[in-house]
């Protein structure tokens, strides 16, 4: 059986990562400008925060389905209000159940 970790991150600058053995992420921007999630050189928008429902009105996910991928994260925000959050699974090491 695989096992699988959580991390999180808040990001608060322009950022690119390198992430091995991810299985699932959701990138949420709570800042009042859009941002850009550029993932292996595919750009996708994300809406800023809407503060009329609390909550973040965009976010950019990869669902868990199951497997791994290795991926390149880009993270660039538009404006001067940068504050987003990844939250991610990624593979840990191999479990004998």
């Amino acid at each position: 059986m695989k096992k699988t970790g959580f991390n999180a991150m808040q990001i608060s600058n322009d950022i690119k990562l390198e992430l091995k053995g991810v299985t699932s992420l959701t990138v949420a921007n709570y800042g009042s400008d859009p941002l850009k999630v550029i993932v292996n050189d595919t750009p996708f928008p994300v809406l800023a925060f809407n503060t009329e429902i609390g909550v973040p009105y965009g976010s950019f996910n990869i669902p868990g389905d199951g497997t791994a991928c290795d991926i390149t994260l880009e993270i660039k925000f538009s404006g001067a209000s940068k504050n987003s959050i990844i939250s991610y699974r990624k593979l840990l090491d191999t479990c004998n159940i």
